[in-house]
């Protein structure tokens, strides 16, 4: 059935407009084109979409009826409700329930009212991650009660800073400075802390190993340009955050002198479990997820957590991440495919417990220190782990393949 010009339009138009909100919801860029190659299927159109961290290209039609379209996205958090209520709109459409019009327009109310949470509750949850990650890291319990500040202001500065245009530029080493120096003044009055830990712990968030892992997968699936490019933003915003926290331990360093780190016995184990159930519900909230979802979440990150303890008896990093990423995979395409949800809901949180942003932030703050041969194995180690999880994440798809790929 040859299909009207209006029909054409419409169609055209919700694809973008789906690729748009997919790639702003912080979707790689091969599952984002594999996902639209079916949405093309779907409406019997001949096209192919390309898409990048900051932009999706799209040439849909053949022949004298081909257009193509430029879209400008923006590098956003990740956003699981979106993901969800788009594929939502997506099994709606295939199973014919609603129409092209009445899917534009849950499209576009999904774009107009994304599911935020209140400020003050995603700002505790940027301090309840920092704390416990330091439980990750044999912190003290005063590390953990230092991290949690540095985690709120770490908040603070990120979310009433993306409100200002030139401030929003400056948020990674602004916030590195002032965490820099608020621990180093903290280990200076309360001669409790490692002033180093906390720094790591209280800046994790901003810390790019998603960003990193994720350039590896896009790479290493011949996404050449968006795995470039995406590789070359998350290596700036670690020299950001390394070059901000070198700047704020010299003038710590003005006013204190040299300050030695105070290391003191890890909390205990309990405290360790149970900072894991509290941080899994905190990582809902910073990846925007519904709150019916909460529960996949904590199970993907307490998956990866155990695993990778499991795991770790038998064998060391990398491969250590690479089996337990592969569990992660696995269990993750399972859920999609008996839910028809995506597998990204369980993938993403399970994930980064195990990226190794941490190291590749020790890496460059070892070089800012002149401590070259620290700096270059932490380097690769932190290039290897990487590695690893985009291997381990293929071979899940292999052993499960995915229903969709979201």
């Amino acid at each position: 059935m040859v299909k009207s010009r209006e029909t054409r339009r419409k169609q055209a138009n919700i694809l973008i407009k789906i690729a748009k909100a997919i790639s702003e919801a912080g979707a790689p860029s091969h599952r984002l084109e594999a996902y639209m190659q079916v949405m093309l299927e779907k409406f019997q159109l001949d096209g192919c979409f390309f898409a990048m961290p900051t932009a999706v290209m799209a040439s849909i039609g053949e022949g004298d009826n081909q257009r193509s379209y430029m879209v400008k996205t923006k590098t956003g958090d990740i956003n699981l409700s979106t993901l969800q209520r788009i594929n939502e709109v997506f099994n709606a459409l295939e199973s014919d329930e609603i129409d092209v019009d009445e899917a534009l327009k849950k499209i576009h109310y999904i774009n107009d009212n994304p599911n935020d949470y209140p400020t003050w509750l995603t700002i505790l949850s940027f301090a309840i991650v920092s704390g416990g990650f330091t439980t990750l890291f044999s912190g003290s319990w005063q590390d953990v009660s230092v991290a949690f500040v540095m985690g709120f202001i770490t908040g603070v500065i990120s979310l009433f800073g993306a409100k200002h245009e030139h401030l929003s530029q400056l948020i990674a080493p602004l916030s590195a400075m002032v965490v820099g120096f608020l621990a180093v003044t903290a280990s200076v009055y309360l001669h409790s802390i490692d002033h180093f830990l906390v720094s790591l712990a209280g800046l994790i968030i901003l810390v790019p190993g998603l960003g990193i892992t994720v350039a590896i997968r896009e790479l290493s699936t011949g996404h050449l340009v968006s795995g470039s490019s995406r590789m070359a933003g998350a290596v700036t915003t670690l020299f950001l955050l390394s070059f901000g926290l070198a700047l704020g331990f010299l003038v710590a360093q003005h006013f204190y002198g040299d300050v030695a780190a105070n290391k003191f016995d890890g909390v205990p184990e309990w405290f360790s479990y149970l900072a894991l159930v509290i941080t899994a519900l905190a990582f809902g909230v910073l990846f925007k997820s519904r709150v019916k979802d909460t529960f996949w979440i904590f199970l993907s990150i307490t998956m990866a957590y155990s695993g990778s303890q499991l795991v770790g008896l038998w064998v060391e990093q990398p491969f250590k991440s690479l089996v337990t990423v592969m569990i992660v995979s696995m269990t993750g395409n399972l859920y999609a495919r008996l839910s028809n949800n995506p597998a990204s809901l369980m993938h993403i949180p399970g994930i980064i417990l195990l990226v190794p942003g941490s190291m590749g932030f020790n890496s460059l703050s070892a070089l800012y220190t002149n401590d070259t041969i620290t700096g270059v194995q932490a380097a690769f180690e932190a290039v290897l782990i990487a590695v690893a999880i985009s291997i381990g994440l293929l071979v899940g798809n292999l052993i499960i393949a995915p229903k969709k790929d979201l």
